[in-house]
């Protein structure tokens, strides 16, 4: 007789109860949950989880829809997936969009997303900006779906994108797990959409996101989940203003303003440059700071709106031209563009 393979409900493991260090951990193969995910449904502990690096194998004749947070859209033409997949339909979703001001231009957005994606040659069928937590959104997802009538839909893009949010929303599936955990979703999950089927994979690995130096604990309550209230600041050369312990980021030459787009939770302080990494790791300015951090100076010549884009949880626009200086951990990602919004 074949056993039958178990798989945990909330984030698709393989159900197994031989050792408690491996993902889908359980004392016993009738419980629906691993016990990871147990614990982060019922006590919010985040145990580590497993973080492919690599994209899965799509269907034949299947609609790939690119999911990628707002908050770091750069992420999209470092993923042009038609590059390693030849003949797919790719879809590119802007997710999150609720997390913007309401006064955001998105038509000038969408206008200048498809001016670095034209720059950087990328292969894609449609861009659809939305947000996977309004109903509208959600309808006319699958309205497009529906018109683009490929029966298997693939949502894949780096973690806490919003794809769980949007697979379950087009699904009503009750039991995947849709929170800000990082490489939640350990094996694809698959649901039906009246007769689509459609497959939420496991999260990309992105280097350099706040899950790299924070517990579950801390760095959950420093990405963004609500509409953001911009920050303004002006900063003359020598001036710096301190993210958080996270990073800083101070005027070499030049004068700019600011515009810190991030968690509430996240304080802001401005400085002189030369006090710059005694007051990072100040435990009373900020409750938490990196181990250690390193400079890098970063010019930026054009009289434009430019995005600094920081790890996960937040960006920041400064107007150029200027010189600035980046104290930021080794491994701490970051990406520098013109400004998408306004």
């Amino acid at each position: 007789m074949i056993q039958k393979i178990n798989n945990c409900l909330g984030c698709g493991a393989v159900l197994q109860t031989e050792d408690s260090n491996k993902v889908g951990y359980v004392k016993d193969l009738s419980q629906p949950f691993c016990r990871d995910c147990f614990q982060l449904m019922h006590y919010g502990v985040g145990e580590s989880h497993h973080h492919p690096d690599s994209l899965p194998e799509f269907n034949k004749n299947s609609l790939i829809l690119v999911v990628v947070s707002v908050f770091y859209i750069d992420s999209i033409f470092r993923m042009n997936v038609t590059n390693k997949h030849e003949s797919l339909h790719v879809t590119y979703i802007i997710n999150q969009m609720d997390l913007l001001p309401p006064h955001t231009n998105i038509d000038k957005m969408m206008e200048n997303i498809l001016k670095q994606a034209k720059s950087f040659n990328l292969t894609y069928d449609d861009f659809i900006l939305m947000s996977a937590k309004n109903k509208t959104d959600i309808n006319n997802l699958s309205q497009y779906i529906k018109i683009r009538n490929f029966k298997d839909v693939y949502l894949i893009g780096l973690q806490n994108s919003g794809k769980t949010t949007i697979f379950k929303a087009l699904t009503g599936n009750k039991h995947a797990l849709a929170m800000k955990k990082a490489a939640l979703t350990q094996t694809i999950l698959k649901d039906h959409m009246e007769d689509y089927t459609i497959f939420d994979t496991p999260g990309l690995y992105q280097k350099g996101f706040l899950h790299e130096f924070f517990d579950y604990e801390i760095y959950k309550n420093l990405l963004p989940s609500k509409t953001l209230k911009p920050r303004n600041g002006h900063l003359g050369t020598h001036d710096a203003l301190l993210i958080h312990g996270l990073c800083g980021i101070a005027v070499l030459k030049g004068e700019t303003t600011s515009i810190f787009y991030g968690a509430d939770i996240i304080k802001l302080h401005v400085t002189n440059m030369d006090k710059v990494l005694t007051q990072l790791t100040n435990k009373k300015l900020f409750d938490i700071s990196m181990d250690s951090y390193i400079q890098t100076d970063l010019s930026l010549k054009e009289k434009v709106k430019y995005q600094i884009t920081l790890a996960d949880f937040g960006l920041l626009h400064i107007v150029g031209p200027v010189t600035i200086r980046l104290f930021h951990h080794k491994d701490f990602y970051y990406s520098i563009s013109k400004a998408y919004f306004k």
